[in-house]
């Protein structure tokens, strides 16, 4: 539950473009600092984008299927949830210190879910730092990568696991690296992307809402297959 994973979902609700049937689920740990709370609220500054997105997911809490990824039954209850889906969205992982890393974890279940009921896409959110993620170096790229090492080791350790786990499923997969999702920064409805470091330059920041339609699409139409993709504003 996420912002990422929220905006996925309203976007699927609310836009035209995107027609689909969607099946929300939201995985935490029963009792840890995240909690069970379903946190119906979006950390963006753009007050009309905040309020109609706080709404539409209001209108979805009930079927929002949560399930705690600690539990022996979670594989079982996360294939039950996605059973007869084209393509699955993974929004796990979190940046913030202090807070539990499973991600990892998360996303071992979530790839035993989907083998088991036999669903070939995933498109999985990663971050930027992590792998080989095509950016220019920076002065930003490099104290992003700095604090990867040291305050936020825990994240980095997290994340390369949860790619490692992707990139081995054998699934038709996409991770998907953000640069930096920022409250700040208002949605254009696309960004671009990076697939080497060819490829030009990405801005170092983005919107949530739109790092969510561009994992969405990918879904919904896949373009790319077994690889990983930086996203961001192309600054070139």
């Amino acid at each position: 539950m996420g912002d990422v994973g929220k905006f996925a979902m309203t976007l699927a609700e609310s836009e035209p473009s995107l027609s689909c049937t969607f099946r929300p689920i939201a995985l935490s740990i029963e009792g840890s600092s995240e909690g069970m709370d379903l946190g119906l609220e979006v950390d963006v500054e753009d007050t009309d984008l905040k309020e109609k997105t706080e709404k539409l997911l209001r209108t979805i809490e009930n079927n929002i299927v949560k399930i705690d990824v600690m539990k022996d039954s979670a594989e079982t209850e996360i294939g039950n949830a996605i059973e007869g889906a084209d393509a699955v969205i993974s929004c796990l992982g979190n940046r913030q210190p202090k807070m539990e890393r499973w991600s990892s974890l998360g996303t071992k279940k979530v790839i035993g879910a989907m083998k088991a009921k036999n669903i070939k896409r995933l498109v999985s959110l990663s971050s930027m730092g992590i792998g080989k993620d095509f950016l220019k170096t920076t002065l930003l790229t490099v104290l992003w990568g700095a604090m990867l090492r040291t305050v936020l080791r825990s994240v980095r350790k997290d994340l390369t696991a949860l790619e490692k786990d992707v990139s081995e499923s054998g699934l038709d997969f996409v991770l998907v690296r953000p640069v930096g999702l920022t409250p700040s920064e208002p949605p254009r409805g696309y960004c671009d992307w990076l697939l080497s470091k060819e490829d030009g330059k990405l801005d170092f920041m983005l919107s949530k809402s739109d790092a969510a339609t561009f994992m969405l699409r990918e879904a919904l139409d896949p373009t790319l297959h077994s690889r990983e993709v930086t996203i961001g504003y192309s600054s070139s």
